[in-house]
């Protein structure tokens, strides 16, 4: 299953479970603020002190001129419309709507805070916000702060990232950090001057601790890139910085809503019982309801851009989709049995297999209850001892496998063994580092196994749809395990691996 449909699928199981009210009071607060985050777009806050070339990326994220050369405007939030429209927050505090995005009209009233909604493409993804301050560190800092607290994703502008920046950047929450970019613009001009290697080097050792990456982006070939049929020059595109940049904030909007699907899925998973009863409906495009008006910042003054670049490829979106304004949802808790002390390697596999198929059994129920309108239907028991019982089908049950699926297991079983011997030499030499690196190729090598199984094989085998459930569940679960984050799940995840490795082996040798 590709992560877009995994999404799509627990998007629409959590707003069932939101709206059939059998939650918990505090699961279903949280629960609704997931829903609410996967329904939007993922926030961007464009940053950095006056003339850093702020507006430059803006325009080069939504792809179009949205603030043309010379335009003096204060913070702007950029979202999705399907029709223009700015709505300007004036001194007094009073709002005044314009029909337009005219920019000329919008610096007339001498806003504070302007909220520009545009039918973009790019907007149904994510939304941009603009920071501008007075060239005062006081004043960036409380910008900054008030800024990072309604993103999930940001970009620090910089020319130098001089001490003043450093200072500002530092008391920014370290999970926004972690979520952001240091673009140090005027790359093209610097490249021209023979002065980008050595500026890019004495930005990236000051910032790189500090942020996700260190970028640099040539605003003026971005925009020579641009040809004038609309077509775009990729190689003078990725020369400039532009392709990496678009490339990095498209991976952090993935991963921000596959963070938000995974947690979405572990509280499905620990409520399955209490939603095996909700009226399931079937599911339904939401229709687009008006972007919420975002909060006005601190008043600040406007601030003139140096750069401002025509729009370069732009970045691709899905069907529109409003934009609320909620906060950003803690990680959900995930419910796990604690680890035996200094328990041999069979109990680990066991506890494995057997959430793999608590886990399993839970999906068949809410997928039985989602068949039928019934809600009296009994969805198969989940409490019996299956914990004792191996999950190997008797030799009588099945035909004999065909060649295609003999050929298929014994191939993932051999790269399995061959795993094994990496795995292990990792725990001897990497020591406090080797969980979590173990866990990651754990999860590679067994979501690996899924998709082999999925494309290997005789359809035609009973046992075969078998061992891709088993897998597929597998791969489920070690997600979860590696959201535990505790060295324990490290073990468990790999004794998984080796159980499914014996499943296959007892089916050739039935």
């Amino acid at each position: 299953m590709s992560n877009q449909s995994l999404g799509n699928r627990v998007q629409s199981e959590l707003k069932q479970a939101v709206d059939s009210g059998l939650l918990p009071r505090s699961v279903q607060e949280k629960a609704a603020k997931l829903l609410e985050r996967l329904q939007q777009p993922v926030r961007i806050a464009v940053m950095g002190l006056p003339r850093s070339g702020k507006s430059s990326l803006l325009n080069l994220l939504v792809g179009s001129d949205v603030i043309p050369d010379g335009v003096r405007l204060p913070t702007l939030q950029l979202t999705y419309g399907d029709t223009p429209q700015s709505i300007c927050t004036l001194p007094d505090g009073s709002k005044q709507t314009l029909d337009s995005v005219d920019t000329a009209a919008i610096s007339a009233l001498s806003p504070v805070f302007v909220e520009m909604q545009m039918p973009l493409p790019a907007l149904a993804k994510i939304s941009v916000l603009e920071v501008v301050a007075p060239d005062d560190p006081a004043a960036m800092h409380r910008a900054t702060q008030w800024a990072t607290k309604r993103c999930d994703v940001g970009l620090w502008c910089t020319r130098g990232y001089v001490e003043a920046e450093q200072d500002i950047w530092a008391a920014v929450p370290e999970n926004v950090k972690d979520h952001s970019f240091c673009m140090m613009t005027r790359a093209d001009i610097l490249k021209a001057e023979g002065l980008l290697e050595t500026a890019f080097g004495a930005v990236r050792n000051f910032a790189k601790p500090e942020f996700n990456q260190v970028l640099a982006i040539g605003t003026l070939q971005a925009i020579a890139a641009r040809r004038a049929d609309g077509s775009v020059d990729k190689d003078m595109m990725r020369d400039s910085g532009g392709s990496a940049l678009i490339s990095a904030v498209l991976k952090q909007v993935d991963q921000g809503k596959q963070s938000a699907v995974d947690m979405a899925d572990v509280l499905l998973h620990q409520h399955a019982d209490l939603l095996a009863d909700a009226p399931k409906a079937a599911p339904a495009e939401p229709a687009p309801e008006p972007v919420a008006q975002a909060e006005a910042p601190p008043a600040v003054e406007p601030e003139p851009e140096a750069e401002i670049a025509a729009a370069p490829e732009p970045v691709t979106a899905p069907e529109p989709e409003p934009e609320p304004e909620p906060e950003v949802v803690p990680e959900a808790p995930v419910e796990q049995k604690p680890p035996a002390p200094a328990a041999p390697p069979p109990a680990s596999r066991q506890d494995a297999m057997s959430r793999l198929r608590e886990m399993a059994a839970k999906k068949k129920a809410l997928a039985q209850a989602q068949a039928t309108p019934e809600a009296e239907q009994s969805p198969e028991p989940e409490d019996a001892p299956k914990e004792a019982a191996p999950a190997v089908v008797a030799p009588a049950a099945n035909p004999p496998l065909r060649p295609a699926t003999r050929e298929a297991y014994q191939h993932v079983i051999n790269a399995i063994e061959d795993q094994g011997h990496g795995l292990s030499a990792i725990f001897d030499e990497k020591g406090d580092d080797a969980p979590a690196e173990v866990m990651a190729m754990t999860v590679e090598r067994i979501q690996w196994l899924c998709d082999y199984l999925q494309e290997n094989g005789d359809d035609e085998d009973v046992s075969l749809q078998r061992a891709r459930d088993t897998a597929f569940d597998a791969a489920d679960l070690v997600q979860l395990m590696q959201m535990e984050k505790q060295d324990s799940a490290a073990l468990e995840a790999v004794s998984l691996m080796l159980q499914i490795k014996r499943e296959l082996q007892a089916d050739l040798a039935a």
